[in-house]
């Protein structure tokens, strides 16, 4: 377990470079006696208390600036030890000499302390199996989709260098979400129709083309590796709705479904309209471990079951024909409304209001591919 050494001193402000300077050189020993990370913190928005604060602990005066800092340490152990050969270094090494490397600061007034952790909570830094990571339009015209998706959302297009098929990288403001594919006379012939798709993350692609068979799933492209991108597949689960599952050449997170919080231009939400949702949860729940975390009852429509997968990722609703709806998030739900139509495309259901207080609608390209929106009423 982790152990945490932690500090807080007043550092007159005309020091802080000096600070920066003498941090820097001192703790490089500490990272070689085994520290996993060292962060120093300026005071930025430290307000007084009622009764004690930083600054009152430290008995900052006027001219001074709170410095709130950690060290991070794999275990008790590895700190102690380090803490047995500081003594010696200090007489021998010259980073910890006082005299080469002063303090720029009032070491007597530093409050400090050891530290074990009880609860740790941390942003993943990549994906787990199971987690959406891309999405992918294929359609019939990529220039005119282009030009569609331009106008309603906040998306920008570059080619993806591919030189044998015109594939197109869609970037959010922050990130990059998806791509965007000409459907090819051989794809046509095999009765590829303009739709979205999303990407889930696995662990081996090829072991499960093989599970999704097994449990009465198809492959409907067989796995391939795609250099510098990863090794992907497109299966259908068992009511026929289809995906591509991937392992990513890259570890990195990918954010395509913001996750970790509202980002426009990225998927919101993922909704899997599907003849039998019994079936797809027992599919889903054993393939990827997906939870079924409450529902809301839809009346005629049936009950619309959430999905939950470390965070709540989608929803499961009856439906007669199996597909996947992705819904990108909008900065105004009535401006991207307008643009829908303006640009050629059909909204068939809302704006509605959802829980939270944005809204959302299902809409059709011009070209037919159905998807969904979702943002707030500025209006």
């Amino acid at each position: 377990m982790t152990y945490i050494d932690g500090f807080v001193i007043a550092v007159p402000t005309a020091n802080r470079q000096k600070f920066i300077d003498h941090a820097l050189t001192g703790n490089s020993v500490f990272m070689e006696l085994g520290a996993l990370r060292i962060l120093e913190c300026w005071g930025d928005d430290v307000p007084d208390g009622k009764q004690t604060d930083f600054r009152r602990a430290v008995a900052a005066t006027a001219e001074e600036t709170v410095v709130f800092s950690w060290i991070e340490w794999p275990d008790k152990a590895t700190r102690d030890a380090a803490m047995g050969r500081m003594e010696a270094m200090m007489a021998t090494d010259p980073r910890m000499n006082p005299e080469i490397n002063p303090m720029p600061f009032d070491g007597a007034r530093m409050i400090y302390g050891g530290f074990t952790p009880v609860v740790t909570l941390e942003a993943p830094a990549t994906n787990k199996a199971g987690d959406f990571i891309w999405y992918e339009l294929l359609t019939t015209d990529a220039a005119a989709a282009q030009a569609f998706y331009g106008q309603v959302l906040p998306w920008t297009f570059a080619d993806s260098g591919q030189a044998e098929m015109d594939y197109r990288i869609i970037s959010a403001p922050e990130h990059d979400v998806a791509g965007l594919m000409a459907i090819t006379p051989e794809m046509a012939e095999h009765g590829a129709t303009p739709v979205w798709l999303p990407y889930l993350a696995v662990d081996d692609v090829d072991a499960t083309t093989a599970a999704v068979t097994q449990k009465g799933g198809s492959v409907q492209m067989a796995a391939m590796d795609v250099p510098m991108v990863g090794r992907m597949a497109m299966v259908a689960d068992p009511q026929g709705a289809p995906l591509y599952v991937m392992t990513p050449e890259s570890r990195k997170l990918s954010l395509a479904f913001a996750s970790d919080r509202p980002r426009v231009g990225h998927a919101a939400w993922n909704e899997l309209h599907t003849p039998d949702p019994a079936g797809a949860w027992t599919f889903y729940g054993e393939m990827f471990g997906w939870a079924k975390d409450g529902d809301m009852d839809m009346g005629p429509l049936g009950r619309y079951e959430f999905i939950r997968h470390g965070g709540m990722i989608g929803a499961v609703m009856p439906a007669e024909q199996p597909a996947w709806t992705a819904y990108f998030r909008v900065p105004d739900i009535d401006v991207a409304k307008a643009a829908v139509e303006a640009g050629g495309g059909q909204v068939v259901q809302g704006p509605d209001e959802i829980p939270g207080g944005e809204f959302s609608m299902n809409c059709v390209d011009p070209q037919g591919a159905a998807f969904g929106l979702i943002g707030h009423r500025k209006g």
